[in-house]
């Protein structure tokens, strides 16, 4: 797949305990990459994977609560301004 100019590709895990982890690919604005909870993210993803980790980064984040981040650090974005 070709990534769009601005965008970075994520996976996102979900670790189920009864069935083990699901994986969902999603696309990130590079510039959401600098709201603090995309920090907490990533922390977390150095955390559970390590800092080298290879290919596609992963991040420890079900998709629902990902897009709940993003949604509210563009909200909290258009308050500011």
């Amino acid at each position: 797949r070709i990534v769009p100019k601005g965008y970075l590709p994520l996976v996102l895990v979900r670790d189920d305990d009864d069935e083990g982890a699901s994986e969902t690919r999603v696309l990130v604005r590079v510039r959401d990459l600098k709201e603090p909870c995309m920090a907490a993210l990533l922390e977390m993803a150095e955390q559970q994977f390590g800092y080298g980790q290879q290919g596609v980064l992963k991040v420890p984040c079900d998709a629902e609560r990902f897009d709940h981040v993003i949604t509210m650090a563009r909200k909290s974005k258009v308050a500011t301004r």
